[in-house]
């Protein structure tokens, strides 16, 4: 049986394998999704509403992958730990153990049925792990296809470059990608911009127009409708349509109104009228018509920033008036790369005055992606104002940090790294660096400045560095954590330089305390 599965469609496979819910798998209703199943795609995101299969096809990919590629290897990651084993447990091992055959013929007691990793008797083999903005416990694992599940909740620039890494050497290398929207700066709507952007369109019996789903001035009395003369719209007749040709991601758009049984069946349809009527514009556009709308939320205004600055220049050469300061305190954050080479180093140095404010004294934006070509000047900038104490991203720095010690001595720098924890920091022996929780310290951050706590030079120096705080968000996660977000195409490092080097001047206060 196993040897005629290559040639079988990934449709196939899961409509004569698989159960759901006690029945066989079928597509019947859902006549979008085949393509979807059988099309091969080195990258595919699904950006899709609630409730329209999207966990259910991921889950369906990944074991038809499994059983139809002997020792296939799938990587699959959430935002959250709650969330990874959720899938595996409830949708992945369900799947697996209520259909006889998968049960039968590729699954036994005697392999690996951890949450965290499921094995088939092929070989093949699925991984479970979770990231939102620290990629570090993906870190080390092969896959030859990554599945992000979830995706708008996952940082870009800082998580999916460094987990795609797992299949470096793969002969595959695929890339799935699945969410629902949020904002127009999220990390789908990004994926979005850059894919086929494929929407399923349908053409109006009425008039003759070709219609796809995106406004709530297609939802009818009875189902979807023409934009053009208000006719109904019939699901089961569209096709997949390209309007961005030619891209290397291969991006659909499912929304609610798209599922055929949802028009078909007037209860259903009803329970979308009544969330047209009860939900905010906002999220009746994320999670029924999955698309992105508005902008996240700013702590701190445009105004609000440029009122810190003052009337002073900045030097590379110090002025002779330094012994004002009780200390002088630097930040790094170093360049990871990014999205389409936007991530930059910078290097930010505080004065702390007698009234524990931080004056800016000097900052340098280095336009390079690798940060090692530049520990030299940063090093020389930090000695030329004899800063005391210095701490620099340890995300994708540690070991431009490194070469930083040995420049600069290592009772001088010392390293931060972000993740997600209880305390707002903790220092990690074993690691010889800060461990600190990223929204308390950018809550923390943004009320100083919001409060006045930090000086500028004269304005003309700070278009940049307003504009790289003014690019963070504020974003609520599917499982209601508050955090702070960027579009990956804008840079926010000259925020995080500043933040780190007030965690130095905090370090060097004894200050440790932070609100929320």
């Amino acid at each position: 049986m196993s040897d005629d599965l290559p040639a079988q469609r990934r449709s196939q496979l899961a409509e004569k394998l698989l159960y759901l819910s006690g029945e066989p798998f079928s597509l019947i209703d859902y006549p979008f999704y085949p393509a979807i199943y059988d099309g091969q795609y080195q990258g595919l995101l699904l950006k899709c509403g609630r409730q329209v299969a999207k966990s259910t096809s991921l889950c369906n990919f990944i074991i038809c992958e499994s059983i139809g590629i002997p020792h296939f290897r799938n990587l699959y990651v959430s935002p959250s730990e709650e969330q990874t084993q959720t899938f595996s447990n409830t949708r992945f091992g369900k799947t697996c153990f209520y259909s006889p055959l998968i049960r039968k013929y590729w699954t036994a007691t005697d392999f690996t049925h951890r949450t965290m990793l499921r094995m088939f008797r092929n070989g093949a083999e699925v991984k479970f792990t979770y990231a939102s903005d620290d990629p570090d416990r993906a870190r080390g694992n092969t896959a030859d296809r990554v599945c992000y599940d979830e995706v708008q909740d996952i940082l870009y620039e800082e998580v999916i470059p460094v987990i795609n890494e797992c299949m470096g050497n793969s002969n595959y290398g695929y890339e799935t990608y699945a969410g629902t929207p949020k904002t127009m700066e999220n990390t789908i709507e990004y994926l979005w911009s850059i894919s086929s952007r494929t929407e399923w369109i349908m053409k109006c019996d009425g008039c003759g127009r070709w219609n796809f789903i995106e406004t709530d001035r297609s939802i009818g009395k009875t189902g979807p409708i023409c934009l053009k003369c208000g006719h109904k719209l019939n699901p089961r007749e569209g096709q997949w349509y390209d309007f961005n040709p030619g891209s290397t991601l291969k991006a659909f758009h499912i929304s609610q109104p798209m599922l055929p049984l949802n028009s078909e069946i007037s209860s259903r349809w009803q329970r979308i009228l009544n969330k047209l009527e009860r939900y905010s514009t906002t999220k009746f556009k994320n999670e029924v018509l999955g698309v992105s709308d508005a902008l996240g939320a700013r702590l701190i205004s445009k105004e609000e920033l440029q009122n810190l600055c003052r009337d002073y220049d900045l030097y590379r050469t110090p002025p002779t008036n330094l012994e004002m300061f009780s200390h002088i305190v630097g930040g790094v954050d170093w360049s990871g790369g990014g999205t389409e080479g936007i991530s930059r180093t910078v290097v930010w140095i505080f004065g702390i005055t007698q009234d524990h404010k931080l004056k800016t004294l000097y900052f340098r934006i280095y336009p390079v992606t690798n940060p090692v070509a530049v520990v030299d000047d940063v090093a020389e900038v930090l000695n030329n104002y004899n800063c005391s104490f210095v701490i620099g991203d340890r995300g994708e720095g540690h070991l431009a940090n490194n070469l930083l010690k040995a420049r600069l001595g290592n009772n001088r720098v010392a390293q931060l790294k972000y993740q997600a924890q209880a305390a707002p920091l903790v220092w990690n022996e074993d690691a010889n660096s800060y461990y600190a929780d990223r929204t308390t310290l950018m809550d923390n951050f943004f009320m100083v400045l919001k409060r006045g706590g930090v000086v500028f030079p004269k304005l003309e120096y700070m278009s940049v560095p307003i504009e790289d705080t003014l690019n963070i968000y504020e974003e609520v996660t599917l499982n209601g954590q508050k955090v702070w977000r960027h579009a990956p195409t804008q840079p926010d490092d000259c925020f995080h330089a500043q933040l780190f080097a007030w965690m130095a001047a905090k370090v060097v206060l004894l200050d440790l305390q932070f609100t929320g």
